[in-house]
């Protein structure tokens, strides 16, 4: 059977995506449903044209929404049916079966918008070196990136927390684990508070654009944007 060693470079990308209709539900007190359709729209679509420009084998999409099935494939993406619904972690286990033993993986949530190509170039690159890569989240202790050599060297338990959970999972199984620190992959948006940082930046972004024009600031009582915001 290949392994890693025999061929570095399948590594494929796996992207789980809820209903975007259940999509982040913790932003209600400042977000509509429509809003917070548009919002998960527009950070996937972010999410898989910086995985389009990065050094992988393919991406898949793990849904069973049509709506974000007819964005990936716009992407090219191989879409694979959430046939279960029951949470990322099961649908993550969906696309590492399908993605079969022979491949590596690189699971990256739908809401981290402002990840690089960089990012991901550093993660490939710590992947030659380390059987398992994490990418931690700025906030709540999560993974915003889990790279395996395999995909089944440990199992995924994506969630609060998750970042010191896959870390024990990994030296339990004695494998060395890398991981790839960065604002850009460490920041996702998942609560109130996470609106505010993506539009201080003076880095032009989708999601950013949409913030703004969502009038996050003035919702979340933050006064004024930037100069270099206000203009983007």
């Amino acid at each position: 059977m290949e392994t890693f060693a025999d061929n570095p470079s399948n590594i494929w990308a796996i992207v789980p995506v809820k209903r975007l209709s259940h999509a982040k539900q913790r932003l209600a007190p400042v977000l509509s449903r429509n809003e917070r359709v548009k919002l998960a729209r527009t950070m996937l679509h972010e999410v898989l044209t910086t995985l389009c420009a990065s050094d992988l084998a393919g991406i898949m999409v793990v849904t069973s929404d049509p709506m974000v099935a007819n964005l990936a494939s716009l992407f090219d993406a191989r879409v694979v049916p959430d046939a279960m619904e029951t949470g990322v972690n099961a649908a993550v286990q969906q696309g590492l079966t399908a993605l079969g033993p022979t491949a590596s993986a690189l699971v990256i949530p739908a809401d981290v918008p402002f990840a690089t190509a960089g990012d991901l170039r550093a993660i490939i690159d710590e992947l030659q070196q380390y059987p398992v890569v994490l990418a931690p989240a700025l906030s709540d202790g999560g993974t915003n990136a889990l790279a395996m050599q395999a995909p089944d060297m440990i199992v995924p338990k994506f969630g609060e927390d998750s970042y010191l959970r896959h870390q024990m999972q990994s030296r339990a199984k004695g494998f060395a684990c890398g991981v790839v620190s960065s604002d850009g992959i460490g920041r996702d948006i998942d609560r109130p508070q996470d609106l505010v940082a993506p539009m201080m930046t003076r880095k032009y972004s989708l999601t950013a654009a949409l913030l703004l024009e969502l009038n996050i600031s003035t919702r979340l009582g933050v006064g004024a944007l930037p100069l270099c915001v206000r203009h983007m």
